[in-house]
């Protein structure tokens, strides 16, 4: 008997010890991570008071309206507004905070207005970027760490940044895409870098020394919800419908506030809504000035409460009765979230807050344990599902956009499946050696649902201009009409030389009619070229002496296209959409399972000779997969019969091209044999 009870006492205490360890592992391996997360931003984050003293000057949708899309504003707006803003000495901002990098100039009027009223306010905090990298260095004391290091600073334009300090604003992205930390510092090769919202709050600060001690790196609690901030749009304030005077003693926070700049994040007080930046930094402002800081307790000593709190509960177990141990677990969880609550309210330190819990439930109910597995693994597949309706509907947008892009999402993920099961099936034939997963059938059809993304920021006048002209073409042709007439009624008044006169006539009527093959996308026979010169250096002189150049600088430009119908500014715009796609992409959290989507949906247009966009990588770094995307994005971009300004290749032709690419060392040659066969045996079915 005596052996029997020590034999269960021994089970029991093996039962107490497992179950410590487990609480210990999970709690040191943060396990799991993401319900820690989840939980630490319930509780940890709670709207507070907002700092009547910060403003938002907002670059929002009516601010858009009223002064015309952002890439077309020139420094003139920037510096009217803060001329505005301290006209009044008496009742200026305290700070004003542009949360724009004024990059480049051509050292215009406007440009150099905007230093001036910088340099005479001397209250404006400019923005700056940093490129971050990170080394490993080996210390005595401390052995192997991590060290940040700025390789670059991107400030202002040179005259800007003379007359004003600037502040970086690069936000930190933890690994679920979340701004929870917040820089006040870096130090880097002797020099100290402070963060755009730290240097704000130096200056508001009354005690600067308070908050000089900062670590380089801090956790913030948030003061508001997305929108909680006084914002004004910054047409109101230039228009005179919000009175600088409102501004009086504030600080004052200039950004975007518009989806459409790309400049929101996603932030631990509201999971459902995003944030501006310049929000973040309004909050991290708050945080500085009124230590509003988030401390986490040492992992060593949280290992340690995890584990005796487990010992704890498994004596307990050994003891009583499952109903009561089921009442003590809940009673040692509720008791624990307590303390932590009570922990943080007095001192901000930041305790973990599942994983005892947790460990308590995974020692008494082995099946929750299971039950939470099922419910992980249902929410996995429901974020799957959602992640690749999120896509199909993305798609369905792109393409929405234009009547000239209307399927050629579907088609580029269509026809990449396509060869995926064409591959699958060779590798069962031992035709091949590669093989896809189905994991890689995923990856890539997401990534071929996503790989047009960019084009949303793409204008529709670029993306679907038909002719070189494109809009300017009715101008000029009532423009060399009126021109017409005037030579007619200069002739018929006798003021110019009839033969001459006459003689241009028909070469406006030659070129009018004729301007249909000028201004289409195919190139110029060496003829042609010399009477469009012969048209574009043409100037119409009136009696009077006015002069009337028969085509503008742009349609000059336009027409002196040589193959295509975009300009060298247009076809840049229109190669950005790949950039604007990885940008976009960068904001979504696809997971480990589907890590590679973004890289492949930014890399289509990635050549194997390194002569692609935008990054201009070789074949070293183009896995089979992007090469695939790229050789039926072409393919589907040569067949198609929707495209305003190039008329739809037959198949053999198409291939042809296709050829001639791999030819050039641009696409994969293997690929695009099987390519091949896939459609010559599909042609012998039919």
């Amino acid at each position: 008997m005596t052996s029997k009870k020590n034999k269960g006492f021994l089970i029991k205490m093996l039962v107490v010890v497992i179950a410590t360890i487990f609480a210990v592992l999970i709690t040191v391996f943060r396990i799991p991570g993401e319900l820690e997360i989840i939980a630490e931003d319930s509780l940890y984050q709670k709207p507070g008071a907002i700092s009547n003293k910060i403003k938002i000057i907002a670059i929002d949708e009516t601010t858009l309206e009223a002064l015309g899309p952002y890439t077309e504003w020139n420094r003139g707006v920037f510096a009217e507004l803060i001329e505005k803003l301290n006209a009044d000495p008496d009742n200026k901002p305290e700070v004003i905070g542009i949360d724009v990098i004024f990059s480049g100039t051509n050292d215009s009027e406007e440009d150099r207005r905007f230093a001036k009223a910088v340099e005479e306010s001397g209250n404006v905090i400019l923005a700056s970027k940093l490129d971050i990298a990170s080394q490993v260095i080996r210390s005595p004391e401390n052995g192997y760490s991590l060290e940040y290091y700025v390789k670059e600073e991107i400030t202002a334009y040179e005259a800007l940044n003379r007359v004003s300090e600037p502040g970086f604003t690069n936000l930190i992205l933890d690994d679920d895409g979340f701004v929870r930390r917040a820089y006040t510092h870096i130090a880097s090769e002797g020099k100290i870098y402070k963060s755009f919202a730290y240097l704000i709050a130096e200056k508001m600060s009354d005690n600067p020394e308070k908050i000089s001690g900062l670590p380089a790196v801090v956790e913030i609690k948030y003061s508001g919800n997305p929108g909680d901030y006084e914002t004004i749009p910054m047409s109101k304030v230039l228009d005179g419908t919000v009175p600088v005077s409102f501004f009086s003693d504030s600080t004052v926070l200039i950004g975007a506030y518009e989806e459409g700049m790309l400049d929101s994040y996603r932030v631990p007080i509201n999971h459902s809504a995003s944030m501006y930046g310049v929000e973040c930094h309004a909050n991290a402002i708050s945080a500085f000035l009124d230590n509003k800081l988030i401390e986490t307790a040492p992992l060593w000593l949280e290992a340690i409460i995890s584990g005796l709190i487990a010992i704890v509960f498994g004596l307990i177990m050994m003891k009583c009765r499952i109903h009561k141990a089921a009442l003590s677990s809940l009673g040692i969880i509720v008791a624990y979230l307590l303390a932590v609550f009570i922990v943080f309210s007095i001192g901000s330190i930041k305790l973990s807050v599942i994983f005892v819990p947790v460990s308590i439930v995974a020692e008494f109910l082995a099946f929750v344990i299971v039950r939470y597995v099922e419910l992980q693994k249902k929410r996995a597949n429901d974020m799957q599902k959602m992640l690749f309706s999120m896509a199909d509907c993305m798609a369905e947008a792109i393409e929405g956009r234009t009547p000239y892009n209307a399927n050629h999402t579907k088609n580029v993920a269509r026809r990449c499946m396509e060869m995926l099961d064409y591959i699958n099936k060779m590798h069962k034939e031992k035709r091949t050696d590669m093989h896809f997963s189905e994991g890689d059938k995923k990856q890539l059809y997401l990534a071929a649902m996503l790989h047009d993304i960019g084009k949303m920021d793409v204008p529709l006048e670029v993306m679907d201009k038909p002719t070189k002209l494109g809009h300017r073409e009715d101008p000029l042709r009532s423009r060399l009409e009126i021109i017409k007439l005037r030579l007619m009624n200069d002739i018929l008044m006798g003021a110019v030389h009839k033969d001459e006169a006459e003689a241009t006539i028909l070469d406006i009527d030659s070129f009018l009619s004729n301007l249909g093959g000028y201004n289409c996308g195919r190139p110029l026979k060496p003829e042609e070229w010399e009477f469009v010169d012969k048209i574009c250096a043409s100037t119409y002189r009136s009696p009077e002496g006015t002069e009337i150049p028969f085509l503008t600088e742009e349609e000059i430009s336009d027409l002196h296209i040589k193959a295509g119908t975009l300009s060298d500014n247009e076809r840049t715009i229109m190669q950005s959409h790949v950039v604007y796609t990885d940008k976009i992409l960068g904001h979504m959290h696809f997971g480990k399972e589907f890590r590679d989507v973004r890289e492949m949906a930014a890399n289509h247009h990635e050549l194997l000779n390194a002569k692609g966009y935008p990054k201009g990588i070789g074949a070293e770094k183009l896995d089979t997969m992007t090469r695939i995307l790229t050789i039926m994005d072409i393919y589907d971009s040569l067949i198609a019969d929707d495209r305003p300004y190039k008329k739809a290749k037959p198949n053999d032709i198409a291939f042809k091209i296709l050829d001639e690419e791999a030819d050039n060392g641009k696409i994969d040659k293997e690929l695009l044999s099987i390519a091949k066969e896939i459609w010559f045996s599909e042609k012998a079915e039919k």
